[in-house]
């Protein structure tokens, strides 16, 4: 399937194209020389997409112990792609150019990744996109989140929690379409909610536009995008299956879109791939304990669902 993402990311390699479609974003949106900028990205964000792309064809061929650092540089470049269709001016400063998250450097005796956390910084790429390309201004400095609380937020991965740790972490959610997302009573009582009252939940807790029509025993929610699988907080987005679920912990809500979680996830990886060796080489020819398997899941999905993600973007705003 991702290759098929990869071909259809084809049609946005053409400078006289891409030209014309960011000069239309950059007066929409009011920006002073938007000729001149339109001009001056059009061949960064083509060589954004296409540094991606080739990272991510070299994960596919390399050893399992240094595809975390090729895919985290691969989303890097993908999302800088992203972000130039809303901020034509990046990187205005040096502040936006550090990857925006720290890690734990030394790892402690009994490490284990799902309990590992990661921290995110004032500054940096993580906040630049989550501000400009998401529109999350708040909520994000210093806050912090486990391996297994990030993993809990691709649905693709509910099969493995539940063979390996035996947790239902998960909620089917009827849909209609990519547009909207139904809220039954039978669904909003596992969260000891009527269906009204969690559609209300939701709009008072997550920042992106909702539109309710009421039926009976049901909500329908809709949001302002055409295709909102890139920015669906608390929902998630299977792609294998096409549906949505919900964590099925009300804790485990967060509003981080999915693509950012997985530049966490990779952010992470890498730095253990790089500077964790010794208990990364364990890992991976001991097959010592559930991080394997876990991890090379979670690998296995990102290669398809980010390049997923960022086509969807990119048809969303181009």
């Amino acid at each position: 399937m991702s290759t098929l993402h990869w071909e259809r990311l084809l049609c946005y390699h053409s400078t006289q194209t891409i030209q014309k479609k960011l000069e239309n974003c950059y007066q929409n949106s009011s920006y002073e020389n938007s000729s001149g900028l339109s001009y001056d990205n059009c061949y960064r964000f083509i060589y954004f997409l296409k540094h991606g792309e080739n990272f991510f064809s070299q994960a596919n061929q390399s050893p399992s112990a240094i595809q975390p650092i090729l895919l985290f540089y691969g989303i890097s470049q993908l999302i800088k792609a992203c972000l130039l269709i809303k901020d034509p001016h990046y990187p205005s400063t040096s502040a936006v150019l550090a990857h925006g998250a720290s890690s734990r450097k030394r790892k402690k005796q009994q490490y284990q990744f799902l309990n590992d956390e990661i921290k995110i910084q004032r500054n940096g790429l993580f906040s630049h996109v989550a501000k400009e390309v998401f529109h999350i201004h708040d909520h994000l400095e210093a806050e912090k989140y486990s391996m297994k609380q990030l993993l809990n937020q691709i649905a693709e991965m509910k099969d493995v929690f539940s063979f390996y740790q035996n947790d239902n972490n998960y909620i089917k959610v009827a849909s209609s379409d990519h547009h909207k997302v139904i809220i039954t009573d039978p669904t909003a009582q596992h969260f000891h909610m009527s269906a009204k009252r969690m559609s209300e939940f939701i709009q008072e807790r997550y920042h992106f536009e909702l539109r309710k029509e009421e039926t009976e025993n049901q909500v329908i929610l809709q949001t302002k995008y055409s295709n909102h699988t890139f920015h669906c907080s608390p929902f998630l987005f299977h792609l294998e299956e096409n549906i949505f679920y919900l964590p099925s912990n009300r804790e485990s809500f967060i509003n981080l879109p999915e693509l950012l979680v997985h530049y966490l996830l990779l952010y992470n990886l890498s730095m253990i791939s790089r500077y964790e060796t010794e208990w990364w080489y364990e890992l991976l020819l001991g097959a010592s304990n559930d991080d394997y398997p876990v991890i090379l899941r979670y690998m296995e999905i990102a290669k398809r669902k980010i390049p997923f993600f960022i086509l969807t973007f990119l048809e969303e705003h181009l």
